[in-house]
């Protein structure tokens, strides 16, 4: 039988599997074509909240306790699984209001929200998940002031009004 150390770490590995299909398959060829919207600044800071738990592990095994082992073997999949319901919903292209879109307007930043923790859990990071956390809502704050900006127009002023949250429920 697996133990909850191997379980939780063969689920995380195989959520990022998913999220790597699910990267390939958003660059696959659809009959629209998506807007890209980059920030620069946004996406840097965005990494340096993964950096804060990454460069910070100690030399030798990864040592997570059973609370951090459980609360990835959640977050993980979670994160996978929205991740892929948002590149689905996506390839629709246009605007699109269904799937988790209906829920919040960035999901894929909830997603990627989801496996930072996923990471700070089986990495043990402790007091590092809070600067990495928010180095990555600030990064985020920024790509989305960025791509809110470039989606003005009616048909997005209704769909901001009717979804609330930008990527985190109870963040407008």
């Amino acid at each position: 039988m697996l133990s909850l150390r191997l379980l939780s770490f063969l689920v995380y590995l195989l959520s990022w599997a998913g999220v790597a299909l699910g990267a390939v398959w958003s660059v696959l060829p659809t009959r629209q074509t998506a807007p890209v919207h980059h920030h620069l600044l946004g996406t840097l800071l965005q990494l340096a909240g993964v950096l804060v738990i990454t460069l910070g592990l100690p030399d030798g095994p990864l040592r997570p306790s059973r609370a951090e082992l459980m609360l990835a073997l959640v977050l993980a999949p979670a994160g996978a699984g929205l991740y892929l319901a948002t590149v689905a919903a996506g390839r629709r292209g246009g605007l699109v209001t269904s799937g988790p879109f209906a829920l919040v307007r960035h999901p894929m930043y909830l997603a990627f929200l989801l496996l930072l923790g996923a990471t700070a859990a089986l990495a043990a990071a402790g007091w590092r998940t809070a600067p990495a956390v928010a180095l990555y809502l600030a990064g985020s704050e920024l790509r989305l002031a960025h791509e809110e900006s470039a989606l003005a127009g009616a048909a997005y002023a209704a769909y901001r009004a009717r979804t609330r949250w930008r990527y985190l429920p109870g963040l407008r």
